[in-house]
């Protein structure tokens, strides 16, 4: 295997699982590599299908992906080779009498080649020991870039090269994205290879300056030398920063799928050669660039999830060297994707999905958390993390404060019962309702305990541990863990950003509901009425425990909803004038 990677490919030693992946290959295993992007995950099929006798098929979504990945082969020596559409007939001719001659070891081919019967005859009279799914999230159907024809391909293997082992590779698997993968590739859990996403040299920024166009110009003068890439959501949004930063004597190039053939390849390779310094592009860019030197990628729109964002970044820093991956952002992004999403032809479940991606995106961009932990966590929320002390967050003015004996006796309070978190607030905070009576909740050490403290700022409080994985939060429902035990026995210390709140809040001491039912049923409709007009879910808006706190404190201004509910700039333009509208109207009667 060593000698293998030094002869073929020039290198001394393999990175983190590649080693473990390949042997579990070359095993005769089915086996899922989740690797970050730049990792070398092409080497854990690479380096077996040149030990391997036969031809191993790589199954690839991109034409330019297969075409730059083969040259680099054939450069090293390798005997590789690809079929795609864009070849003649009498090119195609050439490889598949190659193919039947046993004189190529890796073939690339796009999903939709296995509908060609030619081909599927020519693979049933040759060897293939392996086949290999490159960018294996298109498998699923709760990835971010989804691809029927990649899952429809299965069958066709199964039925023809049946005992062809499989690999697939990605470095973006949510938990569901994973758990697709595995069942219809019939991968055995013990052969699931992965390591953390986190990568150490890129240094996250979130900026929601309203002054995109002056920040990137600021920017890439300050950064003038240094290759990078600028995202951004919309072909027309390309030309557009393209034009102003021709404007100001910044050269660029773009690169859209509405461009030709010719100028998407003379502009990419512009900027591999170092060319021109600035690229400008929709997400149809980047996959398989082999360039090691990119100093940072700002985004220009709020992507649609973080899978592709977290692609899209990856490509900075491949030399190890620290690069910058900026996100600016604006309320219109969100209206923008949401229009994406309806859009689709993807079936109802999937769209839903896509909505929930999208949260995760829009939390991405307002938390105040580590940013890297952030991404880290959606990943695998399994994964112990710490902060990067790196990230605009960790690097921000905002003060820390010592939080271990609140977080103590939220701890206390979950271990001694399972509770809701809205039910651990009015616990802490002493509030009084036949529910907490009848619970025997107030007859607890910790109720009241907390009675200074606002709803929000214990809502915060909870997050940050179910964040840091000290408590789990399951079905509405907080559970501690054993990781909580070295903050109860004073091993460890909670340290974290208070909750930017300064809303006077009385708690609620009554016999009855804790909150206005007639105002709370009002909100529902207003709720209903404005999720049916933007064809969304009507969570997505606000939560039923959001329309309580609206209900009971009876919020008078977009201030008072910030405090109250620590919303972010979308939901506060968008949507708060219409529940204070709401409220407004409810105290006049």
């Amino acid at each position: 295997m060593e000698s293998v990677l030094k002869k073929s490919f020039g290198l001394e030693t393999f990175r983190p699982k590649q080693k473990e992946i390949i042997q579990s290959v070359l095993n005769g295993q089915n086996t899922l590599g989740v690797l970050p992007t730049g990792s070398g995950k092409s080497l854990c099929y690479q380096v077996p299908a040149l030990m391997f006798d036969g031809t191993t098929i790589v199954i690839s979504p991109l034409i330019s992906l297969m075409q730059d990945q083969v040259t680099a082969l054939v450069d090293k020596g390798i005997k590789a080779a690809y079929i795609n559409s864009n070849m003649t007939k009498k090119d195609q001719a050439r490889i598949e009498r190659r193919l039947l001659n046993g004189d190529i070891d890796l073939l690339y081919v796009a999903p939709e080649r296995f509908k060609n019967e030619e081909f599927l005859e020519i693979i049933s009279r040759i060897n293939i020991p392996l086949v290999a799914f490159d960018e294996a999230h298109c498998i699923s159907k709760w990835g971010h870039d989804f691809r029927p024809s990649y899952q429809d391909v299965i069958s066709v293997i199964n039925e023809y090269i049946g005992d062809a082992v499989k690999v697939a590779l990605t470095a973006t698997a949510t938990e569901d994205v994973e758990k697709n993968i595995i069942e219809l590739l019939e991968i055995d859990e013990t052969d699931v290879y992965k390591t953390s996403v986190k990568r150490d040299n890129l240094e996250l920024i979130v900026n929601d300056t309203f002054q995109r166009e002056r920040f990137i110009v600021d920017y890439l003068n300050e950064h003038r030398g240094k290759s990078g890439i600028i995202y951004a959501a919309t072909r027309k949004e390309t030309e557009k920063i393209s034009g102003f930063l021709s404007d100001n004597n910044i050269d660029n190039r773009i690169y859209h799928a509405g461009l030709t053939k010719s100028e998407r390849e003379e502009n990419q390779n512009a900027f591999i050669k170092d060319d021109v310094k600035v690229i400008v592009a929709t997400n149809a860019f980047g996959m398989g660039i082999d360039k090691e030197n990119i100093r940072f990628i700002i985004h220009y729109n709020l992507p649609g999830d973080l899978e592709s964002y977290y692609q899209e970044i990856g490509r900075a820093g491949r030399d190890g060297k620290m690069s910058q991956c900026i996100l600016l952002s604006n309320p219109r992004d969100i209206a923008l994707q949401q229009f994406f999403i309806d859009q689709s032809q993807a079936s109802d479940d999937v769209k839903e999905s896509m909505r929930e991606k999208l949260d995760r995106m829009i939390q991405y961009n307002e938390t105040s958390k580590c940013l890297s932990s952030f991404i880290v966590k959606y990943f695998d929320k399994n994964e112990y993390v710490t902060e990067c002390g790196e990230c605009s967050n960790c690097k921000s003015d905002a003060r820390t404060v010592d939080m271990t004996e609140e977080a103590k006796l939220i701890m206390t309070l979950v271990k001694l019962v399972s509770l809701s978190p809205e039910k651990v607030i009015q616990v802490l905070r002493g509030e009084v309702n036949d529910n907490i009576i009848d619970s025997g909740l107030t007859e607890v050490s910790q109720f009241g305990q907390l009675s200074n403290y606002l709803t929000s700022e214990i809502h915060h409080i909870i997050e940050e541990l179910v964040f840091r994985g000290y408590i789990h939060l399951e079905n509405d429902t907080l559970y501690v863990v054993k990781k909580s035990e070295a903050v109860l026995n004073g091993i460890e210390m909670i340290y974290t950003v208070p909750y930017r709140t300064q809303f006077k809040e009385k708690v609620s001491v009554s016999t009855e509901s804790s909150f206005n039912e007639a105002l709370y049923q009002q909100l529902k409709d207003k709720r209903e009425e404005l999720a049916v007009a933007r064809n969304i879910d009507a969570a997505q808006i606000f939560t039923d425990a959001s329309l309580k706190e609206i209900a009971k404190k009876m919020p008078e201004t977009k201030g008072d909803m910030i405090k109250l509910l620590g919303i972010g700039n979308y939901k506060l333009k968008h949507y708060s004038p219409h529940f204070l509208k709401v409220v407004e109207e409810y105290s006049k009667k």
